[in-house]
């Protein structure tokens, strides 16, 4: 199956200055004083009119051996539980070359069985906390026994449904021309990456979703 690999000819530099994993054009600029909706973010399709939408769909675009992934991960969690059931939360896992794909593999058919937050907070927890090789088929393996789905995993994992969630990850980057991860877009319009801190970007991220979607009137 092709691969991200021309898009993304990059490693991830753990570097302290650096809160991506890629590289970034620094194009991104700031809307707050331009009457649009405040934040930080390139526009990839028709920007939404202020507070015009129900719900938000919100992507992350991650990668499973990106430390800022996991740093995004674990300083959105009260973000996502303060906007709860008004976020279309979507993640987007992608390969750097050279990785097998084995834990997007795990990720999909998880996300069948309706358990795409517990995989992906395996994978990440395993990585990071464990230190295992999650890129390696056995560990992933394991990791689907522990989370009691090992007999579907196998059963799935190299079906055409998973190739084909697989793909249209990978087309949507495409679509969305993503260079680095984490990249957020949001409602399909807003690409927006960190610059500065992760505990920065997270903060500034309610005034862009409260500016897009409907108040609400208690």
């Amino acid at each position: 199956m092709k691969r991200l690999n021309l898009l993304f000819l990059i490693v991830c530099l753990i570097v302290g200055a650096l809160n991506g994993c890629g590289e970034d054009d620094d194009d991104n600029s700031s809307n707050e004083s331009n009457g649009k909706i405040r934040g930080e973010y390139e526009v990839i399709n028709e920007l939404p009119e202020k507070h015009s939408l129900e719900t938000v769909i919100f992507e992350e675009v991650i990668n499973f051996g990106c430390p800022h992934c996991n740093n995004f991960r674990l300083l959105s969690r009260d973000l996502k539980e303060q906007y709860k059931g008004r976020l279309i939360l979507i993640d987007i896992p992608v390969l750097f070359r050279g990785q097998s794909d084995a834990p997007l593999r795990l990720y999909y058919v998880a996300k069948s069985l309706g358990k795409e937050e517990e995989a992906k907070d395996t994978i990440f927890d395993a990585k990071y906390i464990e230190e295992l090789d999650v890129f390696d088929p056995d560990v992933i393996k394991d990791i689907a026994i522990s989370m009691g789905i090992g007999t579907t995993y196998e059963q799935k994992a190299q079906s055409q449904e998973i190739d084909q969630a697989i793909e249209a990850g990978e087309q949507k980057c495409v679509n969305y021309a993503i260079t680095a991860v984490p990249t957020i877009v949001i409602a399909e319009t807003l690409k927006m990456m960190p610059t500065g801190s992760m505990e920065a970007f997270v903060g500034s991220l309610p005034e862009t979703l409260d500016d897009l979607l409907k108040p609400i009137f208690h």
